[in-house]
């Protein structure tokens, strides 16, 4: 009778162990090795977080002069109109007016995407403008150096002109030109 019931009383533990403890046992271990990756994912949220003040803190030591200038140069949007306008304060300088203004954007123009070389930067946007302006020789070409030294990066394109009278001084100038932003 000894014997029968510490048989079955080993038998009774042996199914306890097996029911109860090797799942807990294996719920332990999974829980155990989430953990670590929790622990990893931590760590490496820690380092970026590090990464991220070192970025700013160096992103606030830069002139803040510094950084409008550039945000002149290449803007985060086209602004299309504001560069007209500072086109046209320029060309009133010289006592010129802009003219048939039209602006092309590339990427809203099926036919311009598919042109070869067109695809370029996808982190940059181009913008053409093509205008015309009347006035003499010498107020073009500094109405073109004006423009040339400004900050905002503006390419010119094509230049072309006429004389409407073969007797004045005055030509007519059309002009295309290819300004970029940052999308």
């Amino acid at each position: 009778m000894r014997l029968i019931l510490s048989i079955l009383m080993l038998l009774a533990s042996i199914a306890g162990f097996a029911v109860f403890i090797v799942p807990h046992y294996n719920t332990i271990s999974t829980l155990r090795a989430q953990e670590a990756d929790y622990q990893t994912v931590l760590t490496n949220a820690r380092k970026l977080k590090e990464q991220r003040n070192a970025l700013v803190k160096k992103y606030n030591s830069f002139d803040q002069n510094k950084l409008g200038q550039l945000a002149t140069m290449l803007p985060t949007n086209p602004e299309n109109m504001k560069l007209i306008l500072s086109l046209q304060s320029v060309a009133s300088q010289y006592g010129m007016v802009l003219q048939n203004v039209k602006i092309e954007d590339p990427t809203t123009d099926p036919a311009a995407q598919n042109k070869p070389g067109s695809q370029g930067n996808s982190e940059l946007g181009m913008l053409t403008i093509n205008f015309s302006v009347a006035g003499s020789y010498a107020s073009f070409t500094n109405f073109i150096r004006t423009i040339e030294k400004s900050l905002r990066v503006i390419e010119i394109q094509k230049v072309s002109f006429s004389a409407s009278d073969p007797k004045s001084q005055n030509y007519q100038y059309s002009v295309a030109v290819k300004t970029y932003w940052l999308k």
